[in-house]
């Protein structure tokens, strides 16, 4: 029998999987849009924000809550 040995680099990756996003908790996305937990659940009723939920843990990717806080300045603005 041959042993395979891989290390974490050469792991293949799995269907669906991206290393690369990076992904923020509730309490950091409302910081980042300065807005309390009930305003963050309400933006994301209307779909203005996407939430995932991973391992049992809600999860926003960072550039949607970037995005979306530059959107809520520019209407502030003008």
């Amino acid at each position: 029998m041959t042993m395979i040995q891989m290390t974490v680099e050469e792991r293949p990756q799995t269907r669906g999987t991206c290393p690369d996003i990076d992904l923020v908790g509730p309490l950091e996305a409302c910081e980042m849009l300065v807005v309390d937990e009930s305003e963050l659940l309400e933006m994301v009723n209307d779909d203005q924000l996407s939430a995932y939920r991973l391992g049992g843990q809600i999860r926003f990717r960072a550039a949607d809550v970037v995005r979306l806080a530059r959107t809520c300045l520019q209407h502030e603005a003008g």
